[in-house]
């Protein structure tokens, strides 16, 4: 399958649940939902009728636009003609117009709704989000891609963590690493105010540092203006050295975590990682097609609770996150979620990352991250990396 091809498979998905909703078209605004139903992330709208081919308006490139695009391009330099122009192209005026009212700004809703002063304005960022949640074959061999990258960038970084360096330092080269294997850097998010720099390298106590982002870990950063990630920190021996990075290759995310120590790890973390280890083993003997994600988070949390750990499991205290996996594809924070209250069924094709994990505070962090592929039978491991501890020797 081609990207073209897949354009078409989801555009007339997005079509399929406008007509179920008397929906008469949907306005693309946001960058991500943009590439997704035209391949392109130009500055740009894209107009999605119920029936007949979309229209892109673009201001900026019209150039790559167009080379990136399937769709009728309209050139323009400001968007308030947008309504002229589906008049002049003879295309129904929208009574019921959808947008992504979960990402858009206010600002932005209401210049949508001068422009369509008679239109009722609807929410499509549920419809949009359905469909991204189940990966196409063209999508999925990206992924499967992106989890073998990871893998032999992640090879070279036992040989790249020595005490006496910050974690700063070791970051960078990580991150090298992964830019010589063609990394874009740049992690999407959709939730509000979540952003990502690659992911999270913290050592000992630091990776107990909890902060704004909706995840276990955050780690001091470098000040509060960019609250997260790795800081100025010199690693130690003994300490558990903890690698939460998310590798994005070719636009899709894969999300992977792992250990690694230099010398003799304390006990209490190794005990906690063995324990993820178990929990993420249960799991993907769990998951199926059908199963609630629910119901994996209350497996999670009894054996944990079994181990003694419950009060550690995805966080400590009052800084404790209620989920242990999450959907991954264009952006990071896809659905479906692996929560309490998520009660919809998982699908073949879903791509999610599960990341058992326990925060010990003093200590540090210990667990797991894989990314996995949603089978007919169950899951296949997109991250292919080996999961066991790393022991990095003394020189």
């Amino acid at each position: 399958m081609t990207l073209k091809e897949d354009l078409y498979r989801r555009i007339k998905g997005l079509q399929d649940k406008m007509l179920a909703n008397d929906c008469d078209a949907v306005m693309i605004v946001q960058n991500v939902d943009l590439y997704y139903f035209s391949g392109t992330m130009q500055n740009a709208r894209l107009y999605v009728p119920a029936e007949g081919e979309p229209l892109l308006f673009c201001r900026k490139s019209l150039t790559r636009a167009a080379n990136e695009c399937p769709w009728n391009i309209i050139p323009t330099n400001n968007y308030k003609y947008i309504p002229n122009h589906i008049k002049e192209m003879g295309y129904q005026w929208p009574k019921r117009l959808g947008l992504e009212f979960d990402v858009i700004p206010v600002a932005l809703y209401q210049s949508v709704q001068r422009l369509f002063p008679d239109s009722t304005l609807l929410d499509a960022s549920g419809w949009i989000g359905d469909l991204r949640t189940v990966k196409s074959p063209y999508e999925i061999a990206i992924i499967k891609a992106a989890g073998k990258k990871m893998a032999d960038a992640f090879g070279v970084v036992p040989e790249l963590i020595r005490p006496g360096l910050s974690e700063l330092a070791i970051a960078a080269s990580i991150e090298k690493e992964l830019r010589d294997h063609e990394h874009q850097g740049l992690s999407r998010m959709r939730g509000f105010n979540q952003e990502f720099f690659y992911g999270h390298f913290l050592s000992g106590s630091n990776g107990c540092m909890a902060s704004f982002n909706d995840g276990v870990t955050a780690g001091m950063g470098m000040g509060a203006f960019y609250p997260q990630g790795p800081g100025n920190r010199v690693i130690q021996v003994g300490d558990p050295v903890y690698l939460d990075y998310v590798g994005v290759f070719d636009g899709y995310n894969v999300d992977q975590t792992r250990l690694y120590v230099i010398g003799v790890l304390a006990h209490r973390l190794r005990y906690a990682f063995q324990v993820a280890l178990e929990i993420q083993e249960m799991l993907i003997n769990l998951v199926k097609p059908g199963m609630m994600a629910s119901e994996l988070y209350d497996t999670a949390l009894k054996i944990a609770d079994k181990a003694g750990l419950s009060h550690n499991f995805m966080g400590y205290g009052a800084e404790r996150v209620r989920f242990v996996g999450h959907g991954v594809g264009l952006e990071l924070d896809e659905r479906p979620v692996i929560a309490p209250g998520f009660n919809i069924p998982l699908e073949a094709g879903m791509v999610i990352a599960l990341e058992p994990k326990f925060v010990l505070p003093g200590l540090g962090i210990a667990g797991i991250e894989n990314t996995w592929l949603l089978t007919p039978n169950g899951v296949e491991k997109i991250t292919v990396l080996p999961d066991d501890i790393a022991t990095i020797p003394l020189a």
